[in-house]
């Protein structure tokens, strides 16, 4: 990925330099809405199984001749495929960031009204994958290996080729094919062991309409020859007094993070006797510490219980802990709570340690 982005660097600023005749160019802002279809790469013979509806909307900026950005926002649905049953499976995802173009038509003489303009691109983009309707993991467990839910975030590296068709000075069509290389855990299957590296790939082929925004630039006038006077000499500048700079405020002590551990029992989430003497130790330093902040992140043990159970276990430990501060008066918008469930150990051994959330108090 970073030879990728070194490469589109050192081609964005070549093409910048090289940049043409400007004379009769004009920067402008455009607006292009795509729809079309996208293919998952997945193992069965059926090309038709993986095929899936796509779009995008697309905000760009052609500062040069040759060479523009944009922002990009895309995606729609994926499908996977299990080929021991030949049963298939759908799943949203939706994807955003920034394009690098070069028009490769524009590299000479720069021609506004060029008809034809082929043009190839490449970026990143983060993909938020939801709505998985892949079978549960145990069904399956070779072939959903990398099953996620309920959602997933993974970087994309974005390359494509396309071509515009102008239509007028606003209005061109186009038509563009895009591979987007994403997270292996993607379609919920795992790659192939030899693949290096295990990406998941996902190609587009989009139709669509480019509108150019902005009032259209007026001819340029032809210039009129000026006499030229000769300028008056600029009277000397007064000097400069500085104030004398104020003393700098002394800084105010660092705070310590204080940490406090809250065990809870075998599928339980409310606060034990025994624990409830920490919850006053959180709310004295907190009172202490007025421009602190506390973040509550519960945990469960991954000996007992399902992944989901112990998703839901975790998040009511952290939120039980958040209700015993609210009762005893912190204000809820210094209170951060988060939950792991049993996919994150804070503790190795024993088991029972991981039945736990961890408060922070840190400024």
């Amino acid at each position: 990925m970073k030879k990728l982005f070194s490469i589109v660097c050192m081609l964005f600023i070549v093409l910048s330099v090289n940049a043409q005749d400007k004379s009769e160019f004009n920067p402008y802002w455009y607006l292009q809405l795509q729809g079309g279809a996208g293919y998952t790469v997945g193992e069965t013979a059926d090309f038709m199984a993986l095929l899936s509806p796509a779009a995008a909307l697309n905000l760009g900026w052609q500062f040069a001749p040759a060479v523009g950005a944009r922002l990009n926002v895309n995606g729609w649905e994926g499908k996977g495929i299990i080929t021991t049953v030949e049963q298939g499976y759908k799943f949203n995802y939706a994807q955003g960031g920034i394009d690098f173009l070069f028009n490769l038509a524009q590299l000479g003489k720069y021609k506004a009204d060029r008809v034809f303009n082929p043009y190839v691109f490449a970026g990143a983009a983060a993909n938020f994958a939801f709505n998985n309707g892949a079978p549960a993991r145990v069904n399956f467990p070779d072939q959903l290996a990398n099953r996620w839910d309920p959602m997933l975030i993974s970087p994309v590296g974005r390359a494509g080729v396309g071509a515009d068709f102008q239509l007028g000075y606003r209005v061109a069509i186009g038509l563009e094919y895009v591979c987007n290389a994403i997270s292996d855990k993607f379609n919920s299957k795992p790659a192939d062991a030899l693949t290096i590296p295990n990406f998941d790939w996902q190609h587009q082929l989009l139709l669509g309409v480019k509108i150019r925004l902005g009032a259209k630039p007026a001819p340029a006038p032809v210039p009129v020859p000026v006499p030229v006077a000769e300028p008056e000499p600029e009277p000397e500048p007064e000097p400069v007094v500085e104030p004398e700079p104020e003393p700098e405020p002394e800084p105010e002590p660092d705070f310590e993070a204080f940490v406090e551990n809250i065990w809870f029992n075998l599928d339980k989430y409310n606060i034990r006797e025994s624990e409830a003497y920490k919850i006053d130790n959180i709310v004295k330093v907190l009172n202490d510490n007025p421009n602190t902040k506390i973040v509550v992140t519960g945990y469960c043990d991954v000996e007992t219980g399902t992944d989901a159970y112990n998703w839901k276990l975790s998040e009511k430990r952290a939120n039980m802990v958040k209700s015993e501060l609210v009762k005893k008066g912190i204000a809820e918008d210094r209170i951060i709570t988060d939950f792991k469930g049993s996919r994150e150990r804070p503790f190795a051994n024993p088991a029972s340690k991981n039945r736990v959330a961890i408060c922070v108090v840190d400024d």
